[in-house]
């Protein structure tokens, strides 16, 4: 029996996004989060490409907005932003406000990757 953790099987592929229209550099992509700044930053090529600003609150964080460099749109640095966002929010039991409606349409395509995410009413 295999899992997607055997490096011979890694799962099944990604779902294609309707909304990415370039080639995809997903696997390339990195993302490092700013709290001096306020943001996660989407690096490709040792470049920020795309970037999510974030608010820290008492009740928890709101995510505000996605922005992607024009030349990278379409290669998931956004998917990217919005997943590894959530992935840290899930890691420190924070409560979540959704300013962003990138954000806001990603959730609604990817319902199983904010599985255990407290949403703000």
């Amino acid at each position: 029996m295999t899992t997607a953790s055997d490096p011979d099987n890694p799962g099944p592929p990604r779902e294609p996004d309707p909304h990415e229209h370039g080639t995809d550099q997903r696997d390339r992509i990195t993302v490092r989060i700013n709290e001096r700044d306020s943001r996660a930053e989407a690096i490709l090529d040792e470049q920020v490409i795309g970037i999510l600003t974030f608010e820290r609150t008492r009740r928890g964080i709101d995510l505000i907005h996605t922005v992607t460099d024009p030349v990278h749109r379409g290669e998931g640095a956004a998917s990217v932003l919005v997943r590894t966002v959530f992935a840290a929010i899930r890691e420190q039991d924070l409560q979540v406000t959704v300013i962003c409606p990138f954000v806001e349409s990603w959730i609604q395509r990817h319902p199983h990757e904010v599985a255990g995410i407290r949403f703000a009413d």
